[in-house]
């Protein structure tokens, strides 16, 4: 049974399960995403590397969350959504799991709780 780094099992979700930000994790995608803008006015990669470094620093975050955080700003999605689009952009299927687990743990994601089912119609005699 593979874990997370803290030794505990890993947790099950639904494929279907949703995650969306809580207001601390809108708050740092936000953050993330002025950060990332601002790098942009020093040339080169390594600013780029620097601001995301200090981002997650001051948040105790990695560096990559931010990605992930960025991918809920708009709507909820399911953990195959977010991997699908950030496919190419540096972290593997497998690393997205781990990275939402993670984030949950430290509350910037939070599971969607589905609607309740509808009540049942009334049954004819």
């Amino acid at each position: 049974m593979s874990g997370t780094d803290s030794g505990t099992p890993r947790t099950k979700w639904n494929r279907s399960q949703r995650f969306q930000l809580s207001p601390a994790g809108r708050k740092a995608g936000l953050n993330y995403r002025q950060v990332i803008v601002a790098s942009r006015a020093e040339a080169g990669r390594k600013s780029f590397d620097v601001a995301r470094t200090e981002w997650a620093a001051r948040l105790n975050l990695e560096p990559t969350d931010g990605l992930y955080l960025g991918e809920l700003l708009e709507a909820p999605r399911t953990i195959p959504e977010i991997a699908a689009s950030l496919d190419g952009c540096g972290p593997q299927r497998s690393e997205v799991r781990a990275a939402v687990e993670r984030l949950v743990q430290v509350r910037m994601m939070e599971l969607v709780v589905p609607p309740p089912a509808p009540p049942r119609p009334p049954r004819r005699w």
